[in-house]
């Protein structure tokens, strides 16, 4: 069995908060998309709680009412004094996910590979019975924080070549990540397994939990959700105290093999390529667009694309405002442009003030 030291959520993903960034941006950039949509009040079950899972994917189907302390596998690391990482796949996604296939085949790959060494080391698989359904649980080693805050240019440049190494490795195995953005690459934390629980607890603070209540008030919570849910374990280090640091690529969710169809992408709106806006098919390229807009995160004080909203047409307009104009095929698909949309002509010798060339956003 499994002993759950903090559940961070449903994934088990960490997920923190920008210093660098404004709240409201950061919602957009960076939301959960792997649960389900908010609903409104009127039609909701729970009332929503900031700096948690959607609520609303407690439900026959979805997530596992999860606790501290709970326990899987008949005590196998436990005994084994082994910390790990484990996410249980919400019900409804078990059946056709291709995770744990895509973990192994990755798991099985040559270790002469320099990217290797990037990718979450995936230590086993198992699945149960719950009260909203079968679960699929995907094993691997624990993983710190993500990579969201400024560090010292030698840190940030090791960090950005790891992350494409570690790509590099996937499309050798006939992998497209289909999700790839900082809230997926994990740095490597402390060597957990020297410390106990209330070590874990002293050096990164005690679980804030959070009621879960429903909105009706004439239901219990159980057996579909929790009584609470844990607000995210704060293990973020100062950049600046980093001497090295090595990362690891996580959440293959929306992975896929070479030649196949995607599944459903979960990249957040501002990240998305622009193939996948314009439905066209997904292949390797789309790793490629969001590789160069991680890198520009990670390598400077705020995203590539800073869209008012998380509107696809929103996000298309600052594609155009920093790298100009689209494809044509794109460009006349572009059902909003005639109306809500002109494209500066440098040549008139002004900008529209609205926009910011990538030359301007790289200075």
């Amino acid at each position: 069995m499994f002993c759950v030291l903090h559940a961070q959520s449903l994934a088990f993903k960490q997920r923190h908060h920008t210093l660098r960034r404004l709240a409201s941006l950061h919602r957009i950039l960076y939301s959960n998309s792997n649960t389900p949509p908010p609903r409104s009040i009127t039609n909701a079950t729970y009332w929503p709680e900031d700096s948690v899972e959607n609520l609303e994917g407690y439900t026959p189907g979805g997530y596992h009412p999860t606790y501290i302390h709970d326990e899987f596998s008949n005590g196998r690391y436990k005994k084994e004094n082994q910390y790990v990482a484990i996410k249980i796949v919400i019900a409804d996604s078990t059946e056709r996910s291709w995770e744990s296939k895509i973990l192994q085949h990755l798991q099985a790959g040559h270790a002469s590979h320099p990217g290797r060494k990037y990718i979450s080391s995936f230590l086993m698989d198992f699945s149960f019975n719950g009260p909203n359904g079968h679960h699929m649980c995907l094993v691997s080693e624990v993983a710190s924080c993500s990579p969201h805050f400024m560090f010292p240019l030698h840190i940030a440049k090791a960090i950005a070549a790891q992350v494409i190494m570690g790509l590099n490795y996937l499309h050798s195995r006939g992998i497209v990540h289909g999700d790839l953005h900082s809230r997926n690459i994990l740095l490597q934390p402390v060597d957990f397994n020297t410390l106990n629980s209330s070590d874990i607890y002293n050096r990164f603070s005690e679980p804030f939990k959070v009621p879960i209540s429903r909105v009706d008030k004439n239901y219990p919570n159980q057996p579909h959700a929790p009584t609470h849910a844990i607000i995210p374990m704060n293990m973020i280090v100062p950049g600046d105290q980093l001497i090295k640091c090595n990362i690891k690529i996580t959440d293959f969710g929306s992975s896929f093999f070479f030649g196949k169809e995607p599944p459903e992408l979960h990249t957040p709106t501002i990240l998305l390529p622009p193939e996948a806006i314009f439905q066209d098919p997904i292949s390797p390229a789309a790793d490629k667009w969001t590789l160069g807009c991680t890198i520009y995160d990670i390598l400077s004080e705020r995203p590539l694309f800073e869209p008012w909203s998380d509107d696809p047409d929103d996000v298309i307009g600052e594609m155009v405002s920093t790298l100009g104009k689209l494809p044509e095929r794109w460009w006349q698909s572009w059902g909003k442009r005639s109306s809500d949309f002109h494209i500066p002509l440098k040549t008139a010798g002004t900008w529209s003030p609205g926009f910011r060339t990538l030359d301007q956003r790289l200075w």
